[in-house]
């Protein structure tokens, strides 16, 4: 639909595209990304005629763009760019009605049923009818862009163009435009070409993207190009990391900003405090740690700084677990969004706190247990779900610097750590007699302080690894304990 072959073009005698090749094809929404100075508004006007090519071709729908009149272009493609004023004061459905100009006839040119009808069709599909008659000076600027874009809608145009149209809006804004787009490219095959800033929203909206530095494309492809850390590094000048959107196969981009490496250093030992009662247990440290837990709230991997374990009766049944422990921290003041929260049935009274240290890595550990509910998890029989409720829950807190691949595997040493001790024990599932790996409703926390030098590996063939699996076991075993000496088991 669009193709460049060996374009070089400018300003004067200036080139700035340097023998660029791209091929943009029908029915795509294709993104243009890079830092100020690229070239990305230099190529969009070489696109749309307003610069002239020093030297190579640019064809729009297998023409060339030199061959095309300004009405031939206008049938073909519409351009949409960030700047939304308007010279005159005209109403919102004036406007719109410059669109069908292109394919106006006759000497006196006038709008036709057909017109109208595409007017009507574009300002409904824009969601701006309601501001037909009111003048364009006087709407909202996210309501100027819709505006504006049932404007190029109204050329019917096979190709459109657009010049960071949402460098203004807000985010309710962009998405509700962007969102208009991809409609519109899915149900009419319209070809998009977009210069874009942000590479988040390019990413959740583009099908193919390329990326400009200094005249040249260094990378084109669909939108997993952007899981090429060393090549954002290396263009946008900045730190960046790079993760999966967590509900749709996205990726999504962190910008590190400088200033994070000189904050001070945290104490391990004096930075958190630990209050206990039998309703709760709740440790709070002075700064935000990185955690990967399954705990009923605060799961996945985040960023949090208060942990707790709240008692529930041992009969507790509820579809509901995650507001009832939000109603539960709220009541005693603890910020549950910035906080990963566990529920058991286990007598806090019965906790096992443990400390550690391994070659200058200081450890602590958090333990209650209950295995009324014990589960061999490769038995076929069933889960009885009217056993005793028990629960082992775990906080495994790490002065260190794991990566996302580390903090994995730290917990799954800390998972063959609790199994190896139920084992030992020789905790057994009721249904089935056979040796438990657990509890139907364990829950289990790593929180790093994120300092000192990066580890890569913390599984059981690693100094800290083990120092996890040590640690968890032995607080594993104590916490079983007490709960049945507790409970009068033999």
């Amino acid at each position: 639909m669009i193709n460049i072959e060996n374009v070089v073009g400018g300003y004067k005698n200036t080139p700035i595209i340097d023998n660029l090749n791209l091929k943009v094809d029908k029915g795509e929404f294709f993104v243009l990304l890079g830092p100020n100075g690229s070239g990305k508004t230099t190529l969009f006007k070489l696109i749309t005629g307003q610069l002239p090519i020093q030297k190579g071709d640019i064809s729009l729908a297998g023409t060339q763009i030199t061959k095309l009149s300004k009405l031939e272009k206008a049938r073909r493609v519409s351009v949409l760019t960030q700047e939304i004023q308007v010279a005159f004061d005209y109403t919102v459905e004036e406007i719109i009605s410059l669109g069908r100009y292109p394919h106006q006839k006759g000497i006196l040119k006038q709008l036709s049923k057909t017109d109208w009808r595409i007017i009507e069709d574009v300002m409904d599909r824009m969601m701006v009818s309601q501001y037909r008659h009111t003048q364009f000076r006087l709407i909202s600027g996210g309501e100027k862009q819709r505006v504006l874009l049932a404007k190029a809608l109204a050329q019917e145009p096979e190709i459109l163009l657009l010049d960071e149209p949402t460098n203004h809006l807000d985010i309710k804004h962009t998405f509700e435009m962007l969102d208009l787009l991809k409609e519109q490219q899915r149900k009419m095959g319209l070809t998009v070409f977009a210069i874009l800033h942000d590479l988040n929203v390019a990413s959740l909206y583009a099908d193919r993207i390329a990326i400009l530095e200094k005249g040249k494309l260094v990378g084109v492809g669909n939108v997993d190009s952007l899981r090429n850390e060393e090549l954002l590094r290396k263009v946008y000048e900045v730190e960046v990391k790079t993760q999966s959107h967590p509900d749709v196969s996205k990726p999504q981009i962190l910008m590190t900003p400088r200033h994070i490496t000189s904050d001070h250093h945290m104490d391990f030992g004096n930075s958190f405090k630990v209050e206990k009662n039998s309703t709760f247990i709740h440790v709070k440290f002075n700064q935000a740690l990185k955690t990967i837990s399954n705990g009923v709230i605060g799961e996945g991997i985040q960023w949090l700084r208060h942990f707790c374990n709240f008692h529930v009766e041992k009969h507790y049944n509820s579809s509901t677990p995650k507001k009832d422990l939000r109603e539960m921290m709220d009541t005693y003041h603890i910020p549950h969004h910035q906080a990963v929260g566990m529920m058991t049935a286990a007598s806090l009274e019965d906790m096992v706190m443990e400390t550690k240290e391994v070659e200058g890595v200081k450890m602590m550990v958090i333990v209650t247990a209950g295995v009324g509910n014990a589960v061999d998890i490769s038995s076929k029989y069933k889960a009885n779900q009217n056993s005793q409720i028990g629960t082992i829950n775990t906080m495994v807190f790490i002065d260190a610097r794991f990566t996302d691949g580390a903090l994995v595997n730290g917990y799954m040493s800390a998972t063959e750590a609790k199994v190896k001790a139920l084992q030992d024990l020789d905790i057994r599932d009721p249904e089935s007699n056979t040796i438990a790996t657990g509890t139907s409703t364990d829950a289990l926390l790593l929180a790093l302080t994120q300092q000192g030098d990066i580890t890569l590996y913390a599984g059981s063939g690693t100094t800290v690894g083990k120092a996890i699996g040590q640690l968890v076991y032995d607080a594993t075993k104590k916490a079983v304990k007490k709960y049945l000496k507790r409970n009068q088991y033999k």
